[in-house]
């Protein structure tokens, strides 16, 4: 675990001395096996509680300072979602009885607006942070390379959409975050296996991909990447609002998207549903839209980029 006391707590988190840090402790298992070790896979996760454990040495090497800056970052994010997740039973006691609300004459209760606004505070405060201990890693990958194998690197190499700064260049606004970019992942390879395979063929398509990897892709794939990204993205968020049932902005979705339970009529998403429904409509018009386009610049360079003579409909 990478909290031990209530001191610990207090450098990220503002809270009394005289907390109960047993009390905590469960929230804070929970919360690293749902959001941290999910995040970074079992194995970085493990080394990060054994740096933990282990005593900072008086000259750390570049290395060690890496990780002690990662282990803050996720500390900080940690504790929030810890809250988060169980803010509701923080917020009761159980006896022989069963739950009553925790109150006194000297002590009473939030109203209930401010429980939802704090409970916002701590899903926001931790889900921030779990963007930014991935753009910490995104951008010291040179201390961390073993991040590069896991599945929430967010780096991908082989996809038409590789990062975030490719998908905001667009333009397409993901508000800089990792886990809309990641949630949005199994959206994005389905509009790219259907959508746009179909429109490229399998010649084009191959080529495109062996491209991709190079550190200089052919100027012809590099033109034609603009008319690829458009459509899928469009597509892909269209996609994902349409079964996630909230809007691009609910970070939380990443995490709960292997949940049955969160999905229909329980996701409680950020928006109605009528303007869920708008927003979808939009992007998928848009989306098909810039496939027109991907489809007339195909047609009017056929040749150039397939290498064969003839016609975008005389192909393999």
């Amino acid at each position: 675990m990478l909290f031990s006391n209530v001191t610990e707590i207090k450098k990220f988190l503002p809270i009394g001395v005289g907390n109960d840090f047993g009390r905590l402790k469960p929230h804070i298992e929970n919360a690293e096996k749902k959001y941290i070790k999910t995040l970074l896979g079992t194995a970085m996760y493990e080394e990060l509680e054994e740096f933990y454990d282990s005593e900072y040495p008086v000259e750390p090497t570049e290395v060690q300072q890496a990780t002690k800056a990662l282990l803050e970052k996720v500390q900080h994010s940690l504790i929030h979602l810890a809250y988060f997740s169980g803010f509701d039973f923080l917020n009761v006691q159980v006896s022989d009885t069963g739950f009553q609300r925790i109150e006194s004459e000297r002590t009473k209760g939030l109203f209930h607006y401010q429980e939802d606004n704090l409970k916002k505070y701590f899903s926001d405060s931790g889900y921030n942070g779990l963007d930014d201990v991935l753009v910490f890693l995104e951008e010291n990958i040179a201390f961390f390379t073993e991040f590069k194998a896991e599945e929430n690197y967010t780096v991908l190499k082989q996809s038409f959409l590789p990062t975030v700064k490719v998908v905001e260049n667009i333009p397409f606004n993901l508000h800089g975050s990792r886990l809309t970019f990641l949630a949005l992942k199994p959206m994005v390879a389905y509009v790219e296996d259907t959508e746009i395979r179909k429109t490229l063929g399998e010649t084009i398509y191959a080529e495109v991909k062996a491209e991709l990897v190079k550190d200089a892709p052919a100027s012809k794939v590099t033109a034609l990447l603009p008319y690829i990204r458009k459509p899928l993205i469009y597509l892909a968020s269209a996609l994902f609002m349409e079964e996630t049932g909230a809007t691009l902005d609910d970070k939380g979705l990443f995490f709960e998207k292997t949940d049955p339970t969160y999905r229909g009529q329980n996701l409680k998403g950020p928006s109605t549903e009528q303007r869920i429904a708008a927003m979808i409509a939009r992007n998928r018009k848009i989306g098909l839209d810039y496939l027109e386009a991907l489809k007339a610049e195909l047609v009017e360079n056929w040749e150039e980029y397939s290498g064969q003579t003839g016609s975008l409909f005389r192909r393999d």
